[in-house]
C-alpha cells in the first residue's frame, strides 16, 4: 500500500521528461511508472497539466544570523516556509562561530537552532572565523561525521571574520587532507578597505558607494590568490556568490591551471545591476558582493549556459524595511543582505528556461543535481528516481504570477523582485512525501525537516 500516488504529471528526469506516476511510501519514491493503481494508495494527488521537478536545493542561506547591530529577519521556521513556497526542499546554512568557540561548539549551537524548527531538510556548513590552531584537530572529525564543507572569508577583518596568511594555508591544507572543501567569500580586504575609507572620508555615503567600495577587481584578486594556495596544498575550493565577469575569468583561469574549483552565482547578479542602488530605496538592495553591470550579468548567464558555473544559490539573508532603514541610508552602516530563497527557482525558470538562456536540463543541474552531488546528498536528493527522497515540486507553466512580498510566507516585508511576473506557479511542494505547499498556500503546520549530512 502506497502512502501517496501522484498521477497525471509530466515528470522531469535527468535525461528526459516522461508522463509517469510516482508512488511514495515512508518518505521515499518507491514506484515510477505509468498506470499505477490509485486504489493501491492511501492518498492521491492529481498532477494533470503540471510539470514535476525534484525538490530544489538552495546551498547558500543565512537563517537568523547576526550582522552589524541586528539579526537577519528569517529564522529556520519562517525561512523554511518561504523556501517551500518557492519549491526549495533542502537548504544548506552556516554555523555562526563566536570568538573563542570551537568549530564543533559552533556546529552544535547551530544544530540546536535548526532542530525542530525547519519545515524542510537542512544541512550545515562550518564557518571558519576564529582560526585558533587549537580547533584544527576538529576538522578531520567533522568531515568524518559528514560535515565536509567549510567556509572562510577573505574580507571582514573589522568584524573579526577574515582568514589570513598562515591561518589560511593551515586550515585549507587540513580540510584538503581529509577530503573536504572550502567555500570562500572571495573579496580582497585591502582593496575594499582602501576604497571604503576613501569614500567615507569624502562623505560618499549613498548606496552606490557600496558598489564603488567593493570593486570587481577585489573579487578577482581574492579568487586568484586563493586558487594559487589551493593548488599548492592540493585542496578544493568553492567560490560563493560570484558576481562579476572579472571574478568569473579568474575562476576559469584557476580551473585551467589545475585548481579544483566550483563556482556559484546568485539571481541578484544575473537579474539586477548597480543601478538598483540609485533608486529612492536603493539602500534596501545592499548586499555583498554588490550587484554589478549588465555586461557582468550577461557573462554570468553565458557561463551558466556553457556549464562553467556549477550552481545557483541565493545567499538568502533578509532584513526588514525597518532594519534596512536603521543604517540611516549610509552604505557602511546598512545591514547587507536581501531575501531570495522563495524566488530562486521561479526566477531561474522564467529568465533562464522560458527566455531561452538555459535548457530545462541545465536548470535542473544547477538547482538540484549539482548541489546534491557537490555537497554529498546525491544518494537522497537532486533527482526523481526510485529510492530517492520524495522531495517534489509541481509547477503549472500555464499560469503567470506577479511576485509580492505579502504572498511569501517568510519574515521579509519587502521583495527585491516585487511586481516581477514569473512564467509559472509552484502549486505543490512535497518534502519526503509530505505536502508543504498546496495550491500555492503553505499547509505544513507540523515541523518535518531533518538534518542531512554529506555522504561523499
Amino acid at each position: 500500500m502506497l502512502d501517496l500516488l501522484i498521477f497525471g504529471g509530466l515528470v522531469t528526469l535527468p535525461e528526459k521528461q516522461a508522463r509517469l506516476d510516482i508512488g511514495v511510501s515512508e518518505g521515499k519514491i518507491v514506484a515510477l511508472a505509468s498506470g499505477l493503481d490509485p486504489a493501491a494508495a492511501t492518498q492521491t494527488l492529481d498532477a494533470t497539466d503540471r510539470l514535476i521537478f525534484p525538490g530544489f536545493i538552495d546551498s547558500h542561506t543565512h537563517m537568523g544570523i547576526p550582522i552589524k547591530d541586528t539579526w537577519s529577519a528569517d529564522d529556520f521556521e519562517s525561512g523554511s516556509r518561504a523556501a517551500a513556497w518557492g519549491g526549495i526542499t533542502t537548504i544548506l546554512d552556516f554555523t555562526v562561530q563566536a570568538k573563542g568557540q570551537s568549530y564543533r561548539q559552533a556546529l552544535e549551537e547551530r544544530r540546536g537552532r535548526a532542530q525542530g524548527n525547519s519545515h524542510i531538510d537542512y544541512g550545515i556548513h562550518v564557518n571558519v572565523t576564529d582560526n585558533n590552531p587549537a580547533w584544527q584537530h576538529e576538522i578531520g572529525a567533522l568531515i568524518n561525521d559528514g560535515f565536509t564543507h567549510f567556509k572562510a572569508f577573505t574580507t571582514y577583518r573589522e568584524a573579526g571574520m577574515m582568514i589570513e596568511g598562515d591561518d589560511f594555508r593551515r586550515v585549507l591544507g587540513e580540510i584538503g587532507r581529509h577530503g573536504g572543501f572550502l567555500m570562500l567569500h572571495a573579496e580582497d580586504n585591502e582593496l575594499i578597505a582602501q576604497a571604503t575609507a576613501k569614500n567615507l572620508a569624502e562623505g560618499n555615503l549613498a548606496p552606490l558607494y557600496h558598489a564603488r567600495s567593493r570593486p570587481a577587481t577585489a573579487e578577482a584578486k581574492a579568487i586568484r590568490d586563493a586558487a594559487a594556495l589551493a593548488r599548492e596544498v592540493d585542496a578544493q575550493l568553492y567560490i560563493v556568490h560570484l558576481s562579476s565577469q572579472a571574478g568569473l575569468e579568474a575562476g576559469l583561469e584557476a580551473r585551467a591551471q589545475g585548481t579544483k574549483i566550483y563556482l556559484e552565482t546568485c539571481p541578484q547578479y544575473l537579474l539586477m545591476t548597480e543601478g538598483m542602488f540609485e533608486r529612492p530605496n536603493g539602500h534596501w538592495y545592499i548586499t555583498t558582493p554588490p550587484m554589478r553591470t549588465a555586461t557582468d550579468a550577461e557573462a554570468l548567464w553565458q557561463a551558466l549556459a556553457d556549464g562553467h558555473i556549477n550552481t545557483v544559490a541565493t545567499d538568502h539573508c533578509p532584513f526588514t524595511i525597518a532594519q534596512k532603514e536603521s543604517g540611516g541610508r549610509d552604505f557602511s552602516r546598512t545591514p547587507n543582505g536581501i531575501p531570495g530563497v522563495a524566488t530562486l527557482f521561479p526566477l531561474l525558470y522564467t529568465y533562464g528556461v522560458h527566455d531561452g538562456r538555459l535548457t530545462l536540463q541545465r536548470m535542473l543541474e544547477l538547482l538540484a543535481e549539482n548541489p546534491a552531488r557537490i555537497f554529498g546528498l546525491a544518494d537522497r536528493k537532486g533527482k526523481i528516481a526510485v529510492g530517492m527522497d520524495a522531495d517534489l515540486v509541481l509547477w503549472d507553466e500555464r499560469e503567470t504570477v506577479k511576485l509580492h512580498a505579502a504572498d511569501i510566507p517568510g519574515a521579509a516585508d519587502w521583495n527585491p523582485y516585487e511586481h516581477v511576473v514569473v512564467a509559472g506557479k509552484v502549486t505543490h511542494t512535497l518534502s519526503r512525501g509530505r505536502v508543504l505547499i498546496a495550491n500555492g498556500q503553505f499547509v505544513g503546520h507540523n515541523v518535518w525537516g531533518e538534518l542531512v549530512t554529506s555522504r561523499q
